[in-house]
């Protein structure tokens, strides 16, 4: 029962972010430059199959102390979808459902992934989830925001990360940020992400992430090569908390 009402929480929480991007956009913040330019890069292996798989570790807040963990994998070949494949991660099997391999799995300080296919192993690899979730401080659901106009996004600070990332959510309008360094609290959205206006209601953000580096966007982008973090496949395997979202209304 646990388990079935956590995943039901992973389902509400993730119908975003399977766009964690695989899109990234520019950066036109001016705010991340300030402070150390911290980076680096994820560990990236050249595949040795023709799969593609791209999976993440999520941790969800419950709202009394720590953070149940769910898993997150998409699978394709070739570009079609694989949904027959063993998903374990470490003595968990994330099932299959809604497009992708999603389940709530056993918390752990390391998540081990190993993914196999007809009977062969195609993927493997190790994540870890950020200390906590990511805050935004500077704005509250049922803020009322200008059409066209930039949008100036702050939050509180998260350890155990490598990266940040920014996204804005209205229908099939997503603006999601390029990679930011783990150093930023604060990015500003463009205006040109905000052409509706009449009360429109945008979801904004804050991705924390642990596995990719803000040098590390290519592995967000469809055409990928690499594997970042997994061996086999193409693709990535990161562990992930997210912010609430958070409601702005934009007027014209």
């Amino acid at each position: 029962m646990i388990k079935k009402t956590l995943f039901t929480l992973l389902m509400a929480s993730l119908m975003f972010s399977v766009q964690i991007s695989f899109i990234g956009c520019e950066d036109n913040s001016e705010e991340e430059s300030s402070g150390p330019d911290i980076s680096g890069s994820a560990e990236q292996f050249t595949p040795t199959n023709d799969y593609k798989v791209q999976a993440r570790v999520v941790g969800v807040n419950l709202g009394f102390g720590g953070l149940s963990a769910c898993a997150d994998v998409v699978i394709t070949k070739e570009g079609e979808p694989v949904n027959d494949a063993l998903v374990m991660v470490n003595e968990d099997t994330v099932l299959y459902s809604y497009s992708g391999y999603n389940s709530t799995i056993s918390t752990n300080d390391n998540y081990v992934l190993t993914i196999s296919h007809n009977g062969n192993v195609i993927a493997s690899g190790s994540a870890q989830l950020p200390d906590s979730e990511p805050v935004i401080t500077n704005l509250d659901s049922g803020d009322v925001h200008t059409k066209d106009a930039e949008l100036f996004v702050e939050w509180s600070e998260v350890s155990g990360i490598t990266s940040y990332q920014v996204t804005s959510n209205y229908d099939y309008n997503t603006y999601t940020s390029s990679l930011l360094p783990l150093n930023a609290t604060s990015h500003t959205i463009p205006g040109e992400y905000f052409p509706t206006g009449g009360g429109t209601i945008y979801d904004i953000q804050v991705n924390a992430i642990n596995g990719l580096y803000p040098d590390d966007d290519n592995a967000l982008n469809d055409d990928l090569t690499i594997g970042y973090d997994i061996e086999g496949p193409k693709g990535y395997l990161i562990g992930l908390t997210q912010s609430t979202s958070i409601e702005v209304y934009v007027n014209d």
